[in-house]
């Protein structure tokens, strides 16, 4: 697993991208492309809001994400990550995407024209001009970069709403089925990996507060995750009283 490195956008102005590898004298020389930060979040606000798509979020309207004003200046309105095939349905803040077919459908579709899209390296230099980098350019599934971007902008408390996949069972439990499915018997494996790369973005970034959105603040999450400090689970209204949403 890549190592994250506690960075903000205020500290970072970009990165070099591997382009090509050359043998020569057995060993493997790196061709770079520099790519620039050329994302400038500078309205920033209190808390932030990264959506998954797992099923537990059907029946929630996130047309209260977008009408959400709150606080003085909308000093705690909630800037929104969201992955995948989420922009079907609704336009974040910020998208991150992840995987070969998931980045050419959004590429093809017209929506980088009026969003941004994060991805890893390899895209920015197949789709030139439609994606903008993941900084540090690391590979993890896309709801554990989504909470990572919200990290890296500064927010310091981060809801988590869809976030159904990190259990480990082996069950695609994801609203838009099929999308990004990894064949069944990698599914458990994958999920697996899913849990320690959200809990290593909870460890790296630990004075951020994350709270899971959940139908009960009971619901089942990996102990490994739920026994970070960092970490709490909220049901549907609490969150709606909590981010002052209505």
């Amino acid at each position: 697993m890549q190592t994250l490195k506690k960075l903000y956008r205020s500290q970072y102005s970009g990165e070099n991208v591997i382009t090509k590898l050359t043998l020569q004298n057995a060993e493997w020389n790196p061709e770079t492309e520099l790519v620039p930060n050329s994302v400038f979040n500078t309205h920033t606000t209190t808390q932030a809001i990264a959506i998954g798509n797992g099923e537990s979020r059907i029946g929630f309207d996130l047309q209260y994400i977008t009408n959400h004003k709150a606080g003085f200046g909308g000093a705690d309105r909630l800037q929104s990550y969201g992955c995948n095939a989420l922009y079907r349905d609704w336009s974040p803040d910020f998208l991150i995407a992840t995987g070969d077919d998931m980045v050419k459908e959004i590429a093809t579709s017209g929506y980088c024209d009026q969003g941004i899209v994060y991805v890893n390296g390899g895209y920015i230099l197949d789709y030139p001009g439609k994606f903008y980098l993941i900084p540090q350019n690391v590979y993890y599934d896309a709801g554990s970069l989504a909470a990572y971007m919200a990290c890296f902008d500064g927010h310091k408390k981060v809801f988590l709403l869809g976030y159904d996949s990190y259990h480990g069972l082996g069950v695609q439990n994801n609203i838009y089925k099929g999308t990004n499915a990894y064949p069944p018997e990698d599914e458990k494996q994958h999920h697996a990996y899913f849990t320690l790369t959200l809990k290593h973005v909870m460890e790296v970034y630990n004075d951020v507060e994350f709270v899971r959105i959940m139908p009960t603040a009971q619901w089942w999450w990996p102990d490994e995750i739920l026994s970070l400090p960092n970490v709490r689970t909220l049901d549907m209204r609490s969150f709606v009283l909590e981010a002052d949403l209505g």
